[in-house]
Order: structure tokens, then sequence, then C-alpha cells
């Protein structure tokens, strides 16, 4: 009510403030649910749905699996209107969530892929080259292309080398010029080259003495040990010098050529390269090698 001195008076409306509140939450919520808002929470690649396109498809899957792929996938592609997934097996549950949400008509599910691997290399293996069967030696680096070590009278043979299930490791193999009879093939981006002799790590590069255990790791004679009995010996291979080699009381065969020579200890001593009557074996010293080269030595 009005004063009768002129005078305005406040009006005061009892819980108006709770009125307002109630009004804007009302207002609020009919505003979400027109829009058909379930819930205001932040966005989330796995709950999201995608557009009925390919590419929505794409780019929903490449945010699932930003922060890791989940066991079982092969891989994943547009193929025409579709998204072709590829798996190893069965679709394992965490394949399953990857793929929740998404409508099956634009997806186009493969089981029986096989999963993808990237190829590790190791001393001792089988590698091949046109006709010409050797063995990987060591891995070895220079800056950041890796290298895998054999012999050279094997790298003369092919520039191209697999690996024993028939698959390209590197192309563009190079020869030691000053007559040192090692080689090396630069590996490909997806050939994981480790610093390893079988399941030996390589840790080193300190020569054996004379009367000391080292073993030769053979694609074909597999892992044969002995003793050194000799060192820096010049060798007449077919009429050809080759000096300062290795000698030591070790049995091998044909396709062993290329392997390496180290101790229980993961000392690299040097890569196979022939062999004289009974049980005698010649090998080039690591050092040697890696200086006739160019490279170095990868170590764990």
């Amino acid at each position: 009510m009005a004063a009768l001195d002129g005078q305005r008076t406040a009006v005061r409306l009892p819980g108006f403030r709770t009125v307002l509140r109630a009004l804007l939450v009302l207002t609020a919520a009919g505003a979400l649910t027109g829009a058909g808002v379930a819930a205001a929470s932040p966005p989330d690649p796995k709950a999201a749905a995608p557009l009925a396109a390919p590419a929505a498809v794409m780019a929903l899957l490449d945010a699932r699996t930003a922060a890791g792929m989940p066991a079982g996938i092969a891989d994943y592609g547009i193929e025409g209107d579709v998204v072709g997934v590829r798996l190893a097996g069965d679709p394992s549950p965490e394949v399953t969530a990857l793929l929740d949400g998404i409508d099956p008509a634009l997806l186009k599910i493969e089981t029986g892929a096989g999963a993808p691997h990237h190829q590790a290399l190791r001393g001792g293996q089988r590698i091949t080259g046109g006709n010409t069967r050797c063995t990987l030696g060591f891995s070895a680096g220079a800056g950041a292309q890796d290298w895998i070590i054999t012999a050279g009278h094997c790298t003369r043979e092919s520039d191209e080398w697999l690996d024993a299930d028939g698959e390209v490791i590197g192309d563009g193999a190079k020869t030691a010029s000053n007559g040192v009879d090692v080689g090396a093939v630069p590996v490909t981006a997806s050939t994981a080259a480790l610093p390893e002799v079988a399941s030996v790590p390589v840790r080193g590069t300190v020569p054996a003495p004379v009367g000391s255990t080292v073993c030769l790791y053979g694609s074909t004679s597999g892992k044969t040990c002995g003793s050194v009995t000799a060192r820096d010996r010049t060798v007449n291979f077919d009429g050809q010098q080759q000096r300062g080699m290795v000698v030591a009381s070790i049995c091998t065969a044909q396709g062993d050529s290329g392997g390496p020579y180290i101790t229980a200890d993961g000392q690299a001593q040097g890569v196979h390269s022939g062999a004289g009557a009974g049980c005698t074996a010649y090998f080039t010293p690591i050092d040697q090698a890696l200086s006739s080269l160019g490279l170095t030595l990868r170590t764990t």
C-alpha cells in the first residue's frame, strides 16, 4: 500500500527468488527436452552417434582408437560406401565396444585377417638374397637408418634380401670395398632390427682373448660354441687374401656365412666368413667389420 505522505514504499514479495529459480529450471529443462538432449555432459567419442557417411564412421573410429588399438583389430578403412573392418579373429569385447552405436549398414566385418606385426630381426636368423642363403649377423646403424650386417660374399650376390618367411627386409645392400668379408643391408621402415643375437642382448665389443669361449649362431648350425684359438690371422680364401681374422674351434655349415659370434655376456666378436679343415672357423672381428662399413653397432 502507498504511503499517504507520497513517499515510495518498497514492495516485497515473499519467496520471489525461489519462484524465479524454479521458473528458470523449468525453462531450461523444457529446452533440453525439446532438443532431445538427455544429459548435459561433455562429448564422448565412444558415445557419439556417427553421421550416416563412411567418412564420419572413420573419424569416429580414429577418435576411439587414438589412445590404443583394441586387441583383435587388424585394420579398417573406407571401402566404397561402407567402412571395412578386418579382424584377426572373432569379434572380441573390445571390438564390440569400439563399434558400439555405429549403423551396421555402414560396416563390413571380415575375420581371419591375421594380426599385423613389425618384423623383428635378430642375429642368427636365416636371410636370403636371390639364390644365396646366409645368416643375419648384428644390427647396426648410421643415423636413424638401421642396417643388418652379414658376410660380404653374401651381399655381393644380391641387393634385395628376404627373411625366413620370404618377406623383404631390405634393398640396396653394400659390401666393404677393402677386401674385408662383410656387407650390410638397410632394413625397411616396417622392420625392427633388434640389438640381440637369438635371446642374447648385444652389450658391447670387448674382444675375447685366446682360450676364451665364444658362440656362433648360424642359420644352419644353430648355436655352436668353442674356443678362440688365434687372432689377427691372414687367411687364403680361394686365392683372396683376408687379413686380421679370428680363428675359433667351432664346426660350421653352408648357410652360416654372416652369422654372429658373441660371448655369453653379450660382447659381439665378429661375423662368420668361412671354415678350414675340421672344426676350424674364421670370422671378421666386429670392430673391423663396422669400420669397413661406416656403421655403429646397435647395443642394448
